[in-house]
């Protein structure tokens, strides 16, 4: 952001009080991942800037990692009872299995369980 002004590390040293080295260890602690939430606040302001701090999916919004998680659980509930209704010789075929995903997954998302976000 400093460079896009087109203010040099010694201006923006002045305008927050410390040295121009100062500004370049905390410039070089960011690219390294070392520094703090308070400085990058800092920094911000001192250039007429808000600094923005946010975890984010890494594809589509909250609610689609909550309905991946809602299917993933019913997909693995639904093997497993699978494998025991095979056994028993009441196997459910592909399109069944698939109907039970989705009914089993709505229902997750209407009430998850206290482990819905546990591994199985």
């Amino acid at each position: 952001m400093r460079k896009a002004l087109g203010m040099t590390g010694a201006q923006l040293g002045r305008r927050m009080g410390l040295s121009r080295k100062r500004i370049s260890q905390v410039e070089k602690a960011e690219i390294d991942g070392g520094v703090t939430l308070r400085s990058m606040q800092d920094l911000a302001r001192a250039m007429d800037a808000k600094f923005v701090y946010a975890i984010l999916p890494k594809e589509g919004d909250v609610q689609s990692i909550i309905e991946r998680q809602a299917r993933k659980k019913a997909k693995a509930l639904v093997s497993r009872v699978s494998t025991h209704m095979a056994l028993e010789k009441q196997a459910l075929d592909e399109k069944q299995n698939q109907a039970e995903i989705k009914r089993l997954a709505d229902e997750l998302l209407r009430d998850p369980p206290s482990d819905f976000w546990e591994e199985e």
